[in-house]
């Protein structure tokens, strides 16, 4: 028996500020196109898909900053993000550059608590050379 999934239309960045994480299993997953709609308001991030283009893996972005001190501000303020929202993504960093892949693992997918914390990173971090 497949589990329905509730469409998800896309909405503006600003709108995920407000969204907070929850626990979301099998039937959350965004479907491709509704994926691909939601990232023409996320500049900057993309998204990994399977080698087929039918399941998406994770949202990803890479964040650069002057120095290793913009770095470690980025990763202090992911730390307090997932923590916050219960919510944790897989982030990689150099002297200058900071990866963050969000999924849902429950979900199998990108789900409405990857697109929340990808705003709510953005916003975060928008003042951090």
């Amino acid at each position: 028996m497949s589990i329905l999934s509730t469409p998800h239309p896309a909405r503006p960045l600003a709108d995920w500020l407000h969204v907070h994480c929850q626990h979301l299993g099998e039937g959350h997953a965004w479907s491709v196109d509704e994926i691909e709609a939601q990232l023409d308001e996320f500049e900057y991030w993309s998204v990994e898909f399977d080698a087929k283009g039918e399941r998406a893996l994770t949202l990803w972005r890479q964040y650069a900053f002057a120095n290793f001190e913009g770095v470690k501000l980025a990763v202090h303020a992911i730390t307090h993000l997932a923590d916050d929202e219960d919510h944790h993504p897989e982030v990689t960093f150099s002297y200058n550059r900071v990866k963050v892949r969000w999924n849902t693992h429950s979900a199998s997918g990108i789900t409405d608590n990857d697109w929340a914390c990808a705003a709510k990173l953005d916003d975060a971090l928008k003042h951090i050379g």
